[in-house]
């Protein structure tokens, strides 16, 4: 082992080079001395742009997969030096920028984007994997559809990209995790659950053929989170954003750790389990910066608001609300959240008593929703709308509502009981307490059916 610290160039060289076999002194006493946990190595990684944390849980994670346990530790520290030397290879150069070589594919149709990644090799990269990806995340609360489109061509890129373009066969598994695991996460967005699962499934295989980047693990668990408390399976989906939340706090990356809890919390309130979502929320807001992640705190902020609601403190939930309108206002190009929050803008006046500015701000986001094809959320808002009309005493709006909600719920396929209740919805308009009845047990209904995979 080192006496002295590895200066920071050979370090670079080792990390860099795609044989550090051939270095001297040798590599295996490099891997040893990070392996030791050196504190002074570690920092002049962060300076260099590696973090400590992230290295030591690289490292150790490469080791640890050597089964066979011995004295001199040198399979296990092979197994790491491998792993480096995967995770560093070099990828091959792109001829342009990714965003500029990106803007010729964008002018074209849909069908024409597609056949244009598909056969054109220059595509074929993980940096235009990475480019595609970001852009999609951008538009993820302003148009679902574009976000799954964008998606669908960084799964096309990055299954027709070769280990070669990837520097190593680790790094295009890493590259093809990533691929996969956005689709998965952009289908769940956009209501398609079963292909959601099976795309994550293939994020999963290709993940165990990779290099083992914390980061990268820590993301594909959200990401199932997230599909898991969708499909109702709320332990699954708090344990796996423990598991991320874990990655992160090692890892020292603190608004990583903030959106992990956001997921835990999102998973507490689907499970009923309200009081807890309100205490990770409360931590995750903490450790959030308005100016680095906006997004993060708004949806953080967004969903304790809706926690004050499910607990019945509406007078908490208007407060809140009024202390995040500029912030909400911030993103006025994300449709999406802003549809969002004219629904939730409508839970709370109704909760309140305010039923007329209610029902204003329920039709916007009811009509919002349907021009973007959301159906889910149309039909929840629906029943929410339906229930501010019951206590206006709004009969034929009642009916009306409850007549244009039957497509909705059918596309939805929900169960004939489901329907029925929709039905007797209508006879019962003018009965306030029966109607009422009926739209609670509705909404009991949809939820855990839209949610379980049986949405398209």
């Amino acid at each position: 082992m080192y006496k002295d610290h590895p200066p920071l160039e050979e370090l670079d060289l080792f990390f860099r080079s795609t044989s550090p076999a051939n270095m001297a002194p040798a590599p295996l006493a490099v891997v040893r001395h990070l392996l030791a946990g050196c504190s002074v190595c570690c920092k002049e990684l962060e300076n260099a742009g590696w973090s400590g944390p992230r290295l030591d849980r690289f490292l150790r994670l490469a080791a640890t997969k050597n089964p066979v346990q011995n004295t001199d530790y040198g399979l296990s520290f092979a197994a790491a030096e491998r792993k480096l030397e995967a995770y560093f290879a070099t990828e091959s150069p792109l001829s342009e920028p990714p965003a500029k070589m990106l803007s010729k594919v964008y002018d074209l149709s849909i069908e024409a984007q597609i056949r244009r990644i598909s056969t054109d090799p220059q595509f074929w990269h993980p940096g235009i994997v990475k480019a595609l990806i970001e852009r999609s995340h951008t538009l993820r609360y302003e148009d679902p559809a574009a976000m799954l489109h964008l998606a669908l061509l960084a799964r096309l890129a990055a299954e027709n990209c070769s280990t070669q373009a990837a520097g190593s066969a680790e790094r295009l598994a890493d590259s093809r995790t990533q691929a996969w695991g956005h689709l998965g996460n952009s289908l769940r967005v956009n209501g398609r659950m079963l292909e959601a699962e099976e795309a994550l499934d293939k994020a999963q295989a290709y993940r165990r053929q990779g290099t083992g980047d914390p980061p990268l693990h820590a993301r594909l668990l959200e990401q199932w989170a997230s599909l898991r408390y969708f499909q109702r399976r709320f332990a699954e989906s708090i344990a796996m954003a423990d598991d991320a939340s874990r990655i992160y706090r090692e890892l020292g990356d603190k608004r990583a750790l903030a959106a992990s809890l956001l997921h835990k919390a999102i998973a507490s309130i689907y499970a009923g389990e309200i009081e807890p979502a309100i205490r990770i929320l409360n931590q995750a807001i903490a450790l959030v910066d308005p100016q680095e992640t906006p997004q993060v705190l708004l949806a953080a902020c967004h969903n304790l608001i809706r926690c004050y609601i499910d607990a019945d403190k509406p007078e908490q939930a208007l407060s809140l609300y009024f202390e995040t309108r500029e912030l909400y206002q911030e993103f006025d190009g994300a449709s999406t959240i802003l549809l969002k929050t004219a629904w939730q803008e409508g839970q709370i006046l109704r909760d309140l008593g305010h039923l007329r500015a209610a029902e204003i701000a329920l039709q916007r986001a009811r009509q919002g929703f349907l021009e973007r094809g959301l159906l889910f959320e149309v039909a929840v808002v629906s029943l929410d709308l339906a229930a501010v009309f019951v206590r206006l005493g709004k009969v034929e709006e009642v009916k009306q509502i409850a007549t244009e909600a039957i497509p909705i719920f059918r596309s939805l396929r929900v169960e004939r009981e489901t329907l029925g209740s929709l039905l007797q919805l209508q006879q019962a308009a003018g009965q306030e307490k029966k109607a009422l009845e009926l739209i609670r047990l509705l909404s009991s209904q949809i939820e855990p059916l839209a949610k379980s995979g049986n949405t398209r």
